[in-house]
């Protein structure tokens, strides 16, 4: 319990940090799109990098931000039937859900670090005049996942717990 306990805390100080990162690249990417929108309609000096780079940043808010959904459950679901079921019944649908969820994170995992690899390997550059090493950005995607699939695992061993308390308190009240 205490190596959940603390894995889990971990965790949360990294979802913390991934957080408030997501947070101050909106605001970047909030600026530059209004530097562009200013240089495009008031100087007729459009730039060139702020697309790209606006690119980039909506990749990295949304694969960063993930982990941190995940583990405040906010995640869009429906769950009109899933609150009329028993506890137990829904610690079974919890857990059928992080199973099945682990399993998708480790094969997005596995396919965007062969990505990122080949990237890397390759030395893919972006065609545009940024000419960005393209390992950069794409390395976004497996670090999102990863916390994404550590937080499920987290998710999934608090689930086991549940379900051991369960069945405990179950026990106590058939005595």
């Amino acid at each position: 319990m205490q190596a959940y306990l603390a894995v889990s805390k971990v965790l949360k100080t990294i979802n913390g940090w991934t957080l408030k990162l997501s947070q101050w690249v909106v605001f970047m990417l909030a600026c530059f799109i209004f530097y562009d929108v200013g240089m495009r309609y008031l100087v007729n000096q459009p730039t060139a990098w702020v697309l790209e780079v606006s690119e980039y940043l909506l990749v990295l808010i949304a694969f960063l931000g993930v982990a941190t959904v995940q583990s405040q459950n906010k995640h869009i679901k429906m769950d009109f039937f899933y609150h009329k079921l028993l506890s137990r019944t829904r610690l079974y649908y919890d857990a059928l859900f992080n199973i099945l969820m682990l399993i998708f994170d480790f094969v997005v995992l596995w396919f965007s670090i062969k990505m990122t690899y080949s990237a890397y390997l390759y030395d893919s550059f972006s065609n545009s005049l940024l000419e960005t090493p393209l390992f950069i950005p794409y390395s976004i995607v497996p670090i999102g996942i990863l916390l994404l699939f550590l937080q499920n695992l987290v998710d999934l061993w608090g689930i086991y717990y549940k379900f051991l308390k369960f069945e405990n308190w179950q026990l106590e009240v058939r005595s």
